[in-house]
């Protein structure tokens, strides 16, 4: 008996002491709702059961107590699984699918509840996030170089694109080089501060400058931190039930960093189908934390969902409706995000030789950030069939604050193809494209992209139309590429520039009406026009100005919006 006590104090010993080292690497959240904790559990169990094995000296009188912890730990794991299998989602498809609520539109360009602006208003260009991810990290990584002991730090790569104070800037935060023995160093003095990159062209061009911002009080909670200064150990001490979603940046309007965390609860058995309803805010600089319900935010906030998450909400949405299995077999009616059909980029980042495929794409991220209409920043990805990729049959547009989703419909070219029709205009130059931007471009929806250099900086700029991808122009400021993309739509004369501004190359927009008296079509680089014959004078209007033209006759009356080029007057909205 006292050998069976003492070899049961041993594993319990053992046990215990296990638990505590894991529970402080791991940090899993104390709810049966996270799967965390069961595999903690399972792990405890399994640890006392092998310790009982090692230590008893298996006879008659103490293989009894070695075959209960055995017993014990496959009754947990049956439970662990059966569990499990009820919280996949073979079993929840359908839960999964109905997580997201998507308003779907068909897209209109002259639609005033549209999410884009109309970049023939040259004013409006102060809104158009054109500095990627890459190019800001190019840029930041630039900036640390120049701060005190930079080695001891690291330029996140998120960059995440908020608004702060009226402009917008892609965000990201040092911290800590990935090191013990630097960040030892480097804990005594903290983190110097962020690096904001402004995204908005200026006259025509994008700035291509890093913003390194010091704070007076220096960053404290992060994740590279170690021991009590480990942002995520933090919130574990602070909320020790809560199961978390990513961590990430933001500042509000006096430049104070804080720390964005979701807070997630399954809906799918026990422990699947993680929705985030509420966050926590972490004042970086001291630790400070309160929670709020996600209709609570604070108006500054742009970051409450992780992309990782909408996306996969998003996923969830048009792969689950008819079911688990038609997701991978029948695919009926399921459409894939470009977030998701094309993210092969790490696996082109690690593929050093040959032209595959995945290095294809080296420079597709498959989504972008963009300004919707009421200036909130949203994250935009096309969708595409899920057994066909070389068209989007619309695009999905995610409000990063609310998690509001709006599927646009609109048959148009997938966006690699965007990029790679652009890339053949500079192609002795070898640029990338980013990854596009929705435009609207007088009447035409349009892909916006940058095209980049070997160093990562952006050279030119060019439009494509997601109509007809063969449509493309390339400039070397945005005013410029806008009039040379009007100009090839309409079939003018490319407009004189003066500076880096547009002469705008029409008259200004008039409105007019009456009776068509003749009708002709013709093909203009690519794109259907129809000429009409209204009141003694000739207008021509583009077959995406307004679909509903394949239907007009002559005789018939109709008001419009116009301006006048030239000879001719060219028809913008039909009424």
């Amino acid at each position: 008996m006292f050998k069976i006590l003492k070899d049961l104090l041993i594993a319990g010993g053992v046990t215990a002491v296990s638990g505590f080292v894991i529970h402080y690497f791991a940090l899993p959240a104390w709810s049966f709702l996270s799967a965390g904790l069961w595999w903690y559990i399972f792990g405890l169990i399994a640890i006392f059961v092998a310790t009982l094995i090692l230590c008893f000296a298996i006879d008659d009188d103490e293989s009894i107590h070695v075959v209960i912890s055995l017993l014990v730990l496959g009754v947990y794991t049956v439970v662990f699984i059966v569990c499990g299998i009820a919280s996949s989602k073979m079993c929840n498809a359908h839960k999964l699918h109905d997580i997201a609520q998507v308003t779907v539109k068909d897209y209109k360009a002259d639609d005033d509840s549209s999410d884009f602006k109309d970049l023939t208003v040259i004013e409006n260009q102060e809104n158009i996030p054109l500095v990627d991810m890459d190019t800001a990290i190019t840029l930041g990584d630039k900036k640390i170089a120049g701060i005190p002991h930079a080695s001891w730090y690291d330029v996140d790569n998120e960059y995440n694109l908020i608004q702060y104070r009226g402009e917008y800037y892609r965000l990201s935060t040092i911290d800590y080089a990935d090191d013990f023995f630097k960040w030892n160093k480097a804990q005594y003095d903290g983190v110097p501060g962020y690096v904001l990159v402004p995204v908005t062209p200026e006259n025509g061009i994008v700035t291509q400058e890093a913003i390194l911002v010091t704070l007076e009080q220096p960053i404290i909670y992060t994740p590279n931190a170690y021991w009590s200064k480990d942002l995520r150990r933090h919130l574990r001490n602070q909320y020790p039930s809560y199961i978390f979603d990513r961590s990430f940046m933001e500042i509000d309007e006096e430049g104070t960093p804080y720390w964005v965390t979701g807070v997630m609860t399954p809906t799918a058995g026990l422990f699947g189908g993680k929705v985030v309803n509420s966050f926590i805010l972490t004042n970086a600089q001291t630790g400070a934390s309160e929670e709020y319900a996600v209709e609570n935010a604070p108006e500054w906030i742009d970051h409450i969902y992780s992309l990782d998450y909408l996306m996969d909400v998003a996923y969830w949405h048009y792969g689950y409706g008819n079911g688990y299995l038609n997701n991978t077999f029948g695919q009926a009616n399921v459409l894939r995000t470009s977030y998701f059909h094309r993210n092969t980029r790490q696996q082109a980042e690690s593929n050093s030789g040959g032209d595959s495929e995945a290095k294809k794409f080296a420079h597709f991220y498959g989504y972008s950030s963009i300004v919707d209409k009421d200036g909130e920043i949203c994250f935009y990805t096309g969708l595409t069939a899920a057994n066909k990729a070389e068209s989007n049959l619309g695009w999905l547009v995610i409000d990063t604050s609310t998690g509001k989703m709006t599927q646009y419909n609109l048959v148009g070219a997938e966006e690699s193809s965007a990029q790679g029709a652009v890339e053949q205009l500079v192609q002795e130059k070898g640029f990338q494209a980013t990854f596009p931007l929705p435009v609207n471009i007088a009447g035409e929806p349009s892909y916006l992209m940058c095209l980049k250099g070997k160093a990562g900086l952006v050279q030119s700029y060019a439009i494509c139309s997601m109509y007809n991808y063969s449509i493309a122009v390339e400039a070397e400021t945005l005013p410029k590429a806008i009039a040379k993309y009007q100009a090839k739509l309409t079939g003018t004369e490319e407009p004189e520039m003066t500076g880096t501004v547009t002469t705008v190359p029409v008259g200004d927009v008039q409105t007019g009406s009456g009776k068509i008296s003749e009708i002709y079509t013709a093909e203009l680089n690519g794109t259907t026009q129809f000429y009409y014959v209204i009141n003694g004078e000739l207008y021509r209007s583009a077959i995406t100005v307004d679909e509903r033209q394949i239907l007009l006759n002559k005789g018939e009356s109709i008001s419009f919006e116009y301006y006048v080029s030239g000879d001719i007057r060219v028809i913008t909205k039909i009424v």
